[in-house]
């Protein structure tokens, strides 16, 4: 978060959470406001080593996770994601201070590393899988392994990609995130098997070998870290008390799909998790889900496939605004929690001071880009 100053992060923060001022905060709105949704990416497996902050900078450690449950379980209200269903269809109240905790693309480590803490703390989460988990086998998000492949690459890099009319290089160590990005975007517009085909066409112009990684599987840490849950390990986070919801097929960005590509990815994912747990997935996580990546087209897809309701990456908080243009339930805003972020830092943005201050320093509202 480069808008977090150090002193906001080291000296205000601290100072308005033990003044217990984002606390009175949150629970100012009205009676029937709508709960803070809270969503993470996975807990570092206890062995892995940190190598990459772009890469890794979305998992949290357990220390960070359990601190931060313990201030929610003192302070705040975590509802089960069912109650949060309940709610959204004027079943039930909520009380003040009410905290939904989600959790996007069910690698591994939600199984081994993070369940065990939720299970501590007698609280449970809402997880969004993609499609590649009502599988037999266990695989990498694509655009990860697409990261990894770049930065394993012999130096300089080189790319010449006609179906996408593209050429790059050299890249530059300080070019590899943009390089990334650019290819992400690029290869996001193309359906799951042609993107396969383009992954390998990456592998192979950059040098590495069919199985470059397969000595990362044979690591329990970083297998852990980068590989996404099978059927079996969906199923036992489900059985343990988890809800589970789909995050697309194969986590593309919707916006740069086309229409048919786009429902393909939002549809599926759901006939395909069901058919898998045995039971009804009424939730959706767009990929990535941020202004650049989400389009009101995608959300009324959303609703079409016939998702209950659906969850943003982005403008989340307390009093947190909700724009679409025929049903918020489709575009709920939620709190991105990162491995940097301290627990002074993680209730301001819980509480909306961090959302509110950021729009007024900036400018920036995240969620605008559904505004009609």
């Amino acid at each position: 978060m480069q808008f977090v100053s150090p002193a906001l992060k080291n000296v205000i923060f601290p100072v308005l959470s033990r003044m217990g001022y984002f606390r009175h905060r949150a629970g100012a709105g009205p009676a029937d406001a709508a709960p803070a949704i809270v969503t993470y990416h996975g807990v570092f497996p206890r062995d892995y080593e940190i190598k990459n902050r772009a890469l890794d900078g979305n998992l949290v450690y357990g220390l960070s996770l359990r601190r931060q449950l313990q201030l929610l379980t003192n302070d705040y209200h975590v509802i089960a994601p069912s109650d949060f269903l309940r709610w959204l269809e004027a079943k039930i109240s909520l009380p003040p201070r009410s905290v939904l905790l989600t959790c996007d693309d069910a690698l591994q480590n939600t199984l081994t590393e993070m369940l065990p803490i939720l299970q501590e703390f007698k609280v449970s989460c809402l997880f969004f899988a993609t499609g590649a988990s009502a599988g037999e086998g266990s695989s990498m998000l694509w655009y990860e392994e697409l990261y990894r492949m770049l930065l394993q690459a012999p130096r300089p890099i080189r790319l010449v990609i006609p179906d996408c009319q593209l050429e790059l290089g050299p890249v530059a160590h300080e070019q590899l995130h943009g390089c990334w990005w650019n290819l992400v975007e690029r290869f996001s517009q193309f359906e799951r098997a042609a993107r396969r085909s383009l992954l390998d066409e990456v592998r192979s112009q950059v040098g590495l070998t069919p199985d470059w990684a397969e000595r990362f599987d044979r690591n329990a840490a970083t297998s852990s870290r980068f590989l996404m849950l099978n059927r079996k390990g969906l199923r036992q986070l489900a059985a343990a008390g988890m809800e589970i919801g789909a995050h697309s097929m194969s986590h593309p960005i919707l916006s740069r799909a086309g229409e048919d590509i786009a429902w393909q990815e939002i549809s599926e994912s759901k006939l395909v998790l069901e058919e898998a747990l045995g039971k009804s997935v009424w939730a959706f996580g767009y990929p990535f889900g941020n202004a650049a990546t989400v389009s009101s087209r995608d959300v009324g897809l959303a609703e079409r496939a016939g998702f209950r309701c659906a969850f943003l990456n982005v403008g989340g908080g307390f009093g947190a605004k909700v724009r679409v243009s025929h049903n918020s339930r489709f575009a709920f805003p939620r709190v991105h929690v990162t491995a940097d972020m301290t627990v002074p830092e993680f209730e301001a943005h819980l509480s909306g001071f961090y959302r509110w201050i950021r729009e007024r320093t900036t400018g920036v509202d995240e969620t605008a880009f559904l505004k009609t």
